[in-house]
């Protein structure tokens, strides 16, 4: 792609995920006061699981991400957006605690 474009559909692509990140956080916070409203119990991942959790994940990632340079790309993309102060879903001590 031509370098004006490729910086074009990279920016669209984080403001898309930002978007899309801000909608879902939106919709859960409506589906938890339904589901509490109704009485129903919503569980969560304990602090240990989550950490099994993305030990295993994260090897994965990288190995669907060496497939070829346009899935490094996207992963890269979305690795930078998951690891930003804002969203915080991943940490470099959980790349390192994944051998990554």
């Amino acid at each position: 792609l031509d370098p004006k474009l490729q910086q074009l559909v990279e920016e669209e692509v984080r403001n898309y995920s930002q978007k899309h990140y801000l909608t879902i956080q939106k919709r859960n916070i409506e589906a938890m006061e339904k589901f509490k409203a109704d009485g129903d119990t919503v569980t969560r991942l304990s602090q240990q699981d989550l950490q099994e959790f993305r030990r295993a994940a994260i090897p994965i990632w990288y190995n669907w991400a060496n497939k070829n340079e346009d899935a490094k790309a996207i992963f890269d993309m979305q690795l930078e957006y998951m690891m930003n102060d804002t969203v915080g879903y991943v940490t470099e001590e959980d790349l390192k605690a994944a051998g990554k």
